[in-house]
């Protein structure tokens, strides 16, 4: 029945782990992926597509981690894995979940209306300009946001004269070997790709407009994310757990002053973390120069906001994605300030039966906090479990805005932050809360 069958849009880690736990409990389900494979932003095919991976990408978070509960990553496979690793890791991931069978590849949703029968009319572009319309009972949304470049215009760009990319274009350094490259940006992306640039450009520069805390994958031996999940971990207070971060970097990599980089005006966990094991080696041993935010672009030459100036031949804009769903009205979605606005991360409080995994950016690794988003996803497209009155959402969605405003800053991304732990806690407390009586054993 159409009221029983679920859409999931996307088929990467998020999707796939929605689609896995429908599927373990028979529900009928419909994945439609707009790529042309299962993988999400891990998939780099041969030759490349524009997309977030690029030949040298590997996992931030660790190989234990970030593989399913139920369906862990190979013993072989190394601590952080090869994106190619985790798309064929993900492949046989659905294989064994039973869901490859129920993938629509080259299936991009245009439009998500609500049917007066409370059913969603779900209408597809696909690769041979055929639109396809059909209807469900539930809809989850996995497409993750890592998928609409943000390109900002900076005073004096359109004179630039060399070439300007984005990260989402950025495959590999071959073609800016012997260039001067100016990397634009500061997270995890400008890093690595910083990184690599490093060893084959003339100069590399990269662009630090604001302070940013700069983690190492692990510390002490143990993978920071894997420091993220453990019980002892969960057991300090927020103030405990910042203490021991400060104090283990201060040892480790001293202030980032020493490296020239901006010290940030705020503490561990008050914002994105930066996570390499490389760049500030790579500063330390010259290869590398950073600079703070771009003041204008005159032609090839880049002015700083500190008076300096360095030539460039490209730019490469690490400058993030813009966090949208273009066949969504925006206030199912967002609150008017650009805030994504949904109770405990997943229910739109709109539409409380349009569901959304994976639009979160943990602390750790997301995958334990996807599969759990999927087992009440589960729960209340099953009818075992049943949200709370609509202002109650409202109520922990504005506390959770205000808290994430308060630590991190009032912008979209902002809002997407979770701590590992709390967050894990909070998803199984409401799925305890949530259960029906009627359940079944």
């Amino acid at each position: 029945m159409v009221h029983d069958h679920t859409c999931v849009i996307g088929a990467g880690i998020s999707g796939l782990a929605v689609a896995g736990t429908l599927r373990s409990r028979n529900l009928p389900v419909t994945v439609l992926e707009r790529s042309d494979g299962v993988g999400g932003l891990w998939r780099y095919p041969d030759p490349p597509v524009p997309g977030p991976a690029y030949r040298s990408l590997h996992l931030n978070t660790s190989a234990r981690l970030t593989g399913y509960g139920d369906f862990p990553m190979p013993a072989d496979f190394p601590r952080y894995p090869r994106h190619d690793q985790v798309a064929d890791y993900l492949r046989r991931y659905a294989d064994h979940k039973g869901v490859t069978g129920h993938v629509e590849l080259g299936a991009e949703v245009e439009s998500l209306v609500r049917e007066d029968d409370g059913t969603w009319l779900v209408t597809t572009r696909h690769h041979d300009g055929a639109r396809r319309r059909r209807r469900f009972g539930h809809v989850v949304v996995a497409s993750g946001h890592h998928w609409s470049p943000r390109l900002p215009s900076l005073p004096g760009d359109e004179t630039f004269p060399g070439r300007r990319t984005h990260s989402f274009d950025y495959s590999d350094p071959a073609t800016h070997a012997g260039r001067k490259v100016v990397v634009i940006g500061f997270g995890n992306s400008a890093a690595d790709l910083a990184v690599e640039l490093s060893r084959v450009a003339e100069k590399t520069v990269l662009v630090q407009r604001r302070g940013v805390h700069v983690v190492p994958k692990t510390m002490l031996g143990i993978p920071i994310d894997e420091i993220a999940s453990a019980p002892w971990w969960a057991r300090m207070t927020f103030p405990e757990q910042r203490r021991l971060i400060e104090a283990l970097l201060r040892i480790m990599r001293g202030r980032l002053t020493d490296y020239g980089l901006a010290e940030p005006d705020h503490r561990i966990f008050g914002g994105p973390l930066t996570i390499s094991d490389e760049l500030l080696s790579r500063i330390n041993h010259g290869a590398l120069e950073v600079r703070p935010a771009i003041d204008r672009i005159v032609n090839s030459t880049l002015h700083f906001v500190d008076g300096s100036t360095t030539e460039a031949d490209d730019l490469v804009y690490c400058t993030g994605y813009r966090i949208e769903f273009p066949f969504l009205p925006f206030e199912w979605v967002f609150e008017p300030g650009g805030q994504v606005a949904l109770y405990q991360r997943v229910v739109s409080l709109t539409a409380p039966d349009l569901y959304f995994a994976g639009l979160i950016r943990p602390f750790g690794a997301i995958t334990r906090l996807v599969e759990a988003q999927a087992e009440w996803i589960a729960d209340l497209v099953e009818g075992v479990a049943e949200l709370p009155p609509a202002r109650a959402m409202r109520r922990e969605v504005d506390a959770h805005l205000a808290a994430a405003k308060a630590r991190y800053g009032p912008t979209a991304a902002d809002s997407v932050q979770v701590d590992f732990a709390a967050y894990l806690a909070a998803l199984r407390r409401q799925r305890r809360s949530s259960v029906l009586t009627t359940r079944r054993g």
